[in-house]
């Protein structure tokens, strides 16, 4: 049976081979591109690259290939870089770039740690300072507080950008030991409760301007609380927060996980990338001694029968994947996204790696 780890190389050499253009160090959006796609990727899709790039470098066989690799990613990111705000557009700048999101930044800067850790390059951790910096911005006092989806615009605050904020606040105090960082995760953690469904136990999409809420439920932004839950226990010892990360991972077991008819797999979204997120939280509680005993390890099993699953049944001819790990939407055109994905997730369950 081929490793996980095997899976992953594989699945980053397929996206290497059909999404990479080395004449311009970017990737295509999409394969084959659809009529309203720009040719490259946006900024969200490359971070996917980005962080299945650092993932190889965690893998034990890592070798030059995987740093120079993780290199290039590094380099072709910053064509979307604004050099003046010290923060990405969505788009690539020369090609007309695009508007900020706070959340787009913040995955970004998450990466940029994690690189730093790889690499021990501290121009990392400084760009990833100037994000949380840039991230502050979108902080207002409007509707209790929280940071806002992206730049000027005043319509809602989500928990896409308040649970990866929450986190990467905790991984800077990692690195720095300043309080300030530990102060704005607990901060945010705080305000984000309001999007917490008491009913289903997850996290709403987002509050309003009007003070609506957006009732949709996506995995990652379950996965980003509980990975903040996470990092809080392992730095504070405070066990409300392993208690509020195991009733996240239960509920998300029961929310999410749904039975599809004709399979053995109880499956998770058509989202692979909101999924990886979702495993990077469970995953944060993998080296407590008492993992296996709590949900965090049922919700694990599901993943790992998921993702299984779908390399049995969900690549293409071109071992490209499609967004269902069902394996039935086998004529939806390629995502660089969702191959991203699969290459960190299959990492993610080679390695005990803690985030």
């Amino acid at each position: 049976m081929m490793t996980y780890a095997e899976r992953a190389r594989q699945t980053f050499d397929a996206m290497t081979q059909h999404f990479y253009r080395p004449a311009e160090n970017l990737y295509l959006e999409r394969i084959p591109l659809l009529t309203e796609d720009r040719e490259y990727s946006y900024v969200w899709p490359y971070t996917g690259v980005l962080s299945a790039a650092n993932a190889l470098m965690w893998l034990p066989n890592a070798a030059q290939h995987d740093q120079a690799t993780l290199l290039r990613v590094l380099d072709g990111l910053e064509q979307y870089r604004d050099s003046t705000a010290h923060a990405y557009d969505s788009y690539v700048r020369r090609f007309g770039g695009g508007q900020k999101f706070y959340d787009d930044n913040q995955w970004i800067g998450m990466e940029f740690i994690h690189a730093y850790r790889c690499l021990k390059d501290p121009t990392l951790l400084e760009k990833a300072v100037d994000i949380f910096q840039f991230m502050l911005r979108g902080w207002t006092d409007t509707m209790g507080g929280g940071i806002y989806w992206r730049e000027d615009d005043f319509e809602t605050k989500n928990t896409c950008s308040n649970g990866p904020g929450a986190v990467l606040a905790l991984m800077l105090y990692q690195e720095t030991g300043s309080e300030a960082y530990l102060t704005w995760a607990k901060k945010i953690l705080t305000w984000l409760e309001r999007l917490h469904d008491p009913v289903s136990g997850v996290y709403l999409d987002a509050i309003k301007a009007n003070g609506s809420l957006d009732r949709r439920t996506f995995t990652y932004n379950t996965g980003t609380p509980l990975h903040a839950n996470a990092l809080l226990y392992e730095i504070t010892g405070d066990a409300a927060y392993k208690q509020a990360a195991w009733a996240l991972a239960e509920a998300a077991e029961k929310h999410f996980a749904q039975v599809v008819e004709g399979t053995p797999v109880r499956f998770f979204p058509n989202t692979p990338w909101f999924n990886a997120v979702l495993l990077r939280g469970m995953l944060a509680f993998r080296k407590f001694d008492d993992f296996e005993s709590h949900p965090a390890h049922k919700l694990l099993r599901r993943m790992i029968e998921n993702l299984d699953y779908a390399w049995d049944h969900a690549r293409d001819e071109n071992g490209l994947f499609g967004p269902s790990w069902v394996g039935n939407e086998q004529t939806t055109p390629r995502w660089l996204l969702d191959q991203a994905a699969m290459v960190e997730c299959y990492v993610l369950l080679d390695q005990d790696k803690v985030f």
